[in-house]
């Protein structure tokens, strides 16, 4: 039987309530002995339910004491830390630079903004905060994990500050740690490792260990039910998927038998730009630089050209959602036959990568799923499944040739240990939204959304939910400039 410590806070992952307790039940039933180590006393901004009373005059319910009730039903000890009575050093160089790079990640994330430039006063009193709390955070644990060192610790997902500080005051005193978060790859679950989720290099080594005792066939229907659920209208996995109309896709955009067509899609820079060397390995001022390029060299060859625009678009900052439609129409400008579907454009994204020869993917996961389906796929930045995956990475102007965009006949066993391994890793949710309130907080009605403000949090973040309601509104409402023909 393992000690182990269990490190939380509300919000550090999707569904956050949920799965720690599915975490804690599964640990304790493995015979383990737990205590949960909850660091939400260190938050910046507060991601919890509003107070039952706020959600009662709004016709709902929060279950104040349901969270308490299962971890005494579990046996799991809940350890509220607060500041460490004695002072611990500053930091270390390492948790200095890794907290710096969490903090940039956190900051880009919750602004919505591709870049940190130029640094507003809201973005610098952020930065501060965050500091404050990740390094009282680094000197609590340090405390506590002093006084009563577990056999291991299990730390949400690794990529903000206090899940950074928490890593490094386990690793100073060589406590093996492991990785948990909301479920990847399969419905109502989640992930529990030793691999940080967002370590490109680690999880992409491990690939071939974890699914070694897989056979074939077994591998390729895990595959294949991830594609399925993805693609389902229904997906719990796939939350754009419902968006999209097929019928509408396959009636309008089939290219002539003769032309060969190649599709565009776009991704999110935000948190990724964060994520340190690992990540940043291209030369590319944007994306919109590698399609320019991309598409002139295909155009050449008389290749169709289609750019797909992600509809999580519509979330981000108005000045994001601006700027992006400025470059996707200079681009456009630039090659007179591209037709280009818009955030809010109902065409299905997996039927137009089953129709085209050529799929450019940035880093989002259409890539593996277009991989998967047996298209050849062009990179331009790092992504999750670069290594493994059979596909083309084109990360510097030099690297755009016509032998470069030359189609080949795809492996797919690659793509498919990848899903395999994601599969594989995840445990079934064993509790719900429906045990904490009687809404579900991911599709919340209008009036809860509002309830958020009666969170206690600062006045900025309260401007700050309704500013960005405000801008996912605006955006949402785009139409496509005035004299935009339809085949463009």
């Amino acid at each position: 039987m393992a000690r182990i410590a269990v490190v939380h806070y509300i919000g550090a992952t999707a569904r956050s309530r949920s799965v720690v307790a599915s975490l804690l039940a599964d640990l304790v039933d493995e015979g383990h002995k737990v205590e949960l180590l909850d660091i939400s006393r260190f938050s910046v901004i507060s991601q919890d339910l509003p107070r039952n009373l706020v959600a009662r005059i709004l016709g709902h319910k929060v279950f104040d004491n349901k969270f308490e009730e299962t971890l005494a039903g579990l046996g799991v000890r809940h350890v509220l830390i607060g500041p460490a009575s004695t002072a611990k050093p500053a930091a270390t160089p390492e948790l200095g630079m890794d907290a710096r790079q969490a903090i940039d990640s956190e900051l880009l994330t919750y602004f919505r903004r591709p870049s940190l430039i130029p640094e507003t006063g809201a973005i610098s009193a952020m930065r501060k905060n965050l500091t404050s709390m990740a390094l009282a955070t680094y000197s609590a644990l340090s405390g506590e994990f002093d006084k009563s060192p577990p056999d291991l610790v299990l730390i949400p997902n690794g990529r903000t500050s206090r899940q950074k500080v928490a890593r490094i005051v386990a690793d100073e005193r060589k406590i093996p740690v492991n990785f948990y978060e909301n479920g990847r790859a399969s419905k109502d679950s989640y992930y529990r490792g030793t691999t940080q989720p967002h370590d490109r290099v680690a999880s992409q080594r491990e690939v071939e260990p974890l699914v070694a005792h897989l056979s074939e066939k077994e591998i390729h229907r895990l595959a294949r039910d991830w594609l399925d659920e993805r693609m389902s209208p229904s997906s719990g996995t796939n939350t754009f998927s419902s968006l999209w109309t097929p019928e509408h896709t396959k009636k309008n955009q089939t290219p002539p038998a003769e032309t060969k067509s190649a599709i565009f899609f776009t991704s999110s820079a935000d948190e990724f730009l964060a994520f340190g060397p690992m990540w940043d390995i291209d030369e590319w001022e944007s994306q919109f630089h590698a399609f320019d390029l991309v598409m002139g060299q295909l155009a050449s060859e008389g290749v169709m050209l289609r750019l797909r625009i992600h509809p999580n678009l519509t979330g981000k900052s108005r000045k994001y959602f601006k700027d992006t439609i400025k470059n996707v129409l200079e681009l456009g400008a630039r090659h007179p036959g591209l037709r280009i579907d818009w955030p809010n454009s109902q065409e299905n994204s997996y039927d137009l990568a089953a129709e085209a020869d050529y799929v450019i993917a940035e880093r989002s996961t259409i890539g593996l799923e277009a991989n998967l389906m047996g298209k050849p796929v062009w990179v331009n930045q790092a992504s999750q499944w670069d290594l493994v995956a059979d596909v083309r990475q084109f990360l510097k102007p030099a690297d755009v040739s016509k032998e470069a965009l030359s189609p080949w006949t795809v492996d797919i066993r690659g793509a498919e240990k990848f899903v395999a391994y994601w599969m594989i890793q995840e445990k079934p949710l064993r509790f719900t939204w429906r045990d904490w309130s009687t809404w579900n907080p991911e599709k919340a009605p209008t009036r809860m959304k509002l309830a958020l403000l009666s969170v206690k949090n600062p006045w900025s973040h309260r401007w700050h939910l309704l500013l960005s309601e405000w801008h996912r509104w605006l955006n949402s409402r785009f139409r496509k400039p005035k004299g935009w023909l339809d085949n463009k």
